[in-house]
């Protein structure tokens, strides 16, 4: 059975991983826009959001999810 605790590690690492790729393909140069494109932030904002869930998730221990 899934913990909360489980849960939260998966949705950080998730997150932390959506906002890694993100920055990596910005500084490849993929894409026409110059700077951070709408996708990109999009992408950005969703790991973050993922990050957020996943620690409170964290935060509750070894209750089942």
């Amino acid at each position: 059975m899934v913990t909360k605790r489980q849960l939260g590690i998966l949705l950080e690492v998730v997150g932390v991983a959506a906002a890694g790729v993100m920055m990596v393909v910005d500084r490849l140069g993929a894409g026409e826009w110059g700077g951070f494109g709408p996708l990109q932030w999009i992408g950005l904002g969703a790991g973050v959001c993922f990050l957020m869930v996943g620690i409170t998730l964290y935060q509750l221990g070894d209750r089942p999810a």
